[in-house]
């Protein structure tokens, strides 16, 4: 699998809202979630929320990782 990285953030890391983004969002200040898309061209993330079905887009500055260890790949279900 591949990962991108835009700075500290990558597709595939854990994370949490950070305080401006809280601030900005409270509705969603105490979510937590992965991160699937990072757009090289805007300031846009896409990530899908703990228990969400479908993506949210954010900007970059509303999220923080959750541990700055190395980046793990999501569990996927293989067919295999």
């Amino acid at each position: 699998m591949n990962y991108q990285n835009v700075d500290r953030i990558a597709v595939g890391m854990r994370f949490r809202m950070s305080e401006l983004g809280a601030a900005r969002c409270p509705e969603i200040a105490d979510r937590s979630g992965i991160v699937i898309d990072v757009s090289r061209r805007t300031t846009g993330i896409t990530v899908l929320f703990d228990g969400a079905r479908r993506p949210t887009c954010l900007h970059r500055d509303f999220i923080s990782p959750i541990s700055d260890g190395q980046v793990t790949a999501p569990s996927i279900a293989s067919d295999e």
